[in-house]
């Protein structure tokens, strides 16, 4: 794209040569004279070979390239980067090595690659992609123009909604972990007979694992963001745009509302509540039934952030509190 295409694609201002030609993006460091970059802060501006830099508006220095004045840059690099980027174009085809049910019902413009496996009465979107070895069970229902990347297990009677991508190795609908004590008997499965339903534009990290309901389901709201390796158990509610880092294990019964952000390895127990807006800093423990308002949260058993870094305080204090007692030992002796 031209400079000038850029930036009436961004709605930015352009200041230099509206007709130089830009073929992919590029980090600052190592951007050439066709590659695009940004900055996110006015000041300091740094040396460098960029063809064009995004910028935020209020930058006002005069560099020798064209730059493109947007009021959040990465945002704005983040948008043309998935246009001068695009993501690989699969055309329509069913590998003849697929196992399709005779009852499945499938849509337009589909890519099902080698080893894909259809069960009854599934029904898979106009436009959505199964890659070589994705499973789908009996009665499951994918939307238009989502994306299972290789190896995606969906189990019998999943919902997944549009535009939604499984990356490698994602599970959704396995057993819950659900057990009854019985005595010297050991333990009683107890039965894991619900569901799993993911809204659109979800998308879930690689060898994450969403099990399904107990006796109802579990939900995963519209625009979330999971990373890889995350443990999601039976009945989690998740709402909407929530972003859950690496490693997180989530247990059963918890809800996490609308817009909240989790760091990795945070732990849940069983029931707990985290409203809309929370932060969770990553390695946090949230314990059992424990309610998180909005705020930031950080360490075990979760607590406000001033709180934690108080605590935390205290805790380097202890060897010089240590010398001081030992001190005062002496001399009332």
């Amino acid at each position: 794209m031209k400079t000038r295409e850029i930036a009436e694609f961004l709605n930015g201002q352009l200041d230099g040569d509206g007709d130089r030609e830009i073929l992919r993006v590029a980090s600052l460091e190592k951007a050439g004279e066709d590659e695009l970059s940004f900055i996110e802060k006015p000041e300091g501006f740094p040396a460098g070979n960029a063809g064009c830099l995004l910028v935020p508006e209020n930058f006002d220095a005069v560099p020798n390239i064209p730059i493109i004045k947007v009021k959040n840059p990465k945002l704005a690099f983040a948008r043309i980067a998935a246009v001068l980027h695009p993501p690989k174009k699969r055309e329509s085809l069913t590998h003849n090595s697929a196992v399709i049910s005779k009852s499945a019902k499938l849509g337009k413009d589909l890519f099902i690659g080698a080893f894909v496996c259809i069960g009854e009465h599934s029904e898979i979107g106009d436009g959505t992609v199964l890659r070589a070895g994705a499973k789908i069970g009996d009665n499951v229902k994918i939307g238009a123009n989502c994306v299972l990347h290789p190896n995606v297990f969906i189990e019998d009677g999943c919902r997944i909604g549009n535009n939604t991508i499984l990356h490698c190795g994602v599970v959704i609908g396995a057993d819950g972990f659900g057990y009854i004590r019985d005595g010297a008997n050991g333990y009683e499965k107890f039965p894991q007979l619900g569901t799993v339903t993911i809204g659109d534009d979800v998308e879930i990290g690689a060898n994450s694992c969403v099990d399904r309901g107990a006796l109802g389901e579990t939900r995963i709201g519209n625009g979330t963001k999971i990373d890889n390796l995350v443990q999601i158990a039976h009945n989690v509610r998740i709402g909407e745009r929530v972003v859950i880092a690496s490693q997180t294990g989530i247990s059963g019964s918890t809800v996490i509302e609308d817009d909240c952000v989790i760091g990795g390895q945070v732990g849940f127990g069983d029931h707990a509540t985290v409203r809309s807006g929370a932060i969770i800093g990553s390695q946090a423990g949230v314990l059992p039934g424990k309610i998180v308002r909005a705020g930031v949260w950080w360490g075990t058993p979760v607590q406000p952030l001033d709180e934690y870094k108080r605590q935390n305080a205290h805790v380097k204090g202890l060897a010089r509190l240590k010398e001081e007692v030992k001190e005062l030992k002496k001399r009332i002796k």
